[in-house]
């Protein structure tokens, strides 16, 4: 079984941290707990046992989200298509050793760095002149960490700004004792990440009943 595949319970729970949701192992995936904001999501590997029953449930819970982690995206669009259900969304799953990447963040003049402890995540931020230009969240699991919301203020400042705040991520990832890092992003954006030594490791796929 592939790193990835035996950390999914720690990056899964990660993921959604980033994203202010809570969550739950359930079974051999993890369930992103129903609030009055979002339906319920669950989160396995495929293929892998346990996902007909999930798949069954998600056609019968409108809203209700299926996300399958795999190398192996088309075979598993079939067999979620053979099952009733529409892809909703596509991300990529991407990783790497946090003293393989670079911790020292490259900050323009006059920047300033602070980070914050929240309920779910840690916060970094990247101001000039006490004014906000670029952040990023990150969560702690255990032995590993997941990194997410990498934000810039303009779409111009994401190669410098946005790196800043993953060098940044990285290097409270490092003082935590988080031996490998996560991060899920947009697949526009994985070349970006690969650049700087992260590895794509597995499409995450998304789906849902049809409307």
């Amino acid at each position: 079984m592939a790193e990835w595949q035996d950390a999914l319970p720690g990056w899964a729970a990660g993921w959604l941290a980033v994203q202010g949701r809570t969550s739950a192992v359930e079974g051999n995936g993890v369930v992103a707990v129903q609030d009055v904001e979002s339906q319920a999501e669950y989160i396995l590997a495929w293929p892998g046992t346990g996902v007909d029953h999930v798949a069954a449930m998600v056609l019968k819970q409108p809203g209700a989200v299926l996300t399958l982690a795999t190398t192996e995206p088309g075979q598993a669009r079939e067999y979620a298509g053979a099952r009733g259900l529409a892809v909703v969304g596509e991300a990529a799953l991407l990783a790497a050793r946090t003293d393989d990447l670079d911790t020292v963040p490259a900050l323009p003049e006059d920047a300033q760095l602070a980070e914050a402890p929240l309920e779910l995540y840690d916060v970094v931020e990247i101001s000039v002149f006490d004014h906000p230009v670029a952040s990023g969240r990150i969560s702690i699991q255990e032995g590993l960490a997941v990194i997410g919301g990498v934000r810039t203020q303009s779409p111009d400042d994401a190669d410098h700004l946005g790196a800043a705040v993953v060098a940044a991520l990285a290097d409270e990832a490092g003082v935590h004792g988080a031996g490998t890092l996560y991060a899920v992003v947009d697949p526009q954006g994985v070349a970006g990440y690969t650049a700087s030594g992260w590895t794509p490791t597995a499409v995450l796929l998304s789906f849902g009943a049809p409307s």
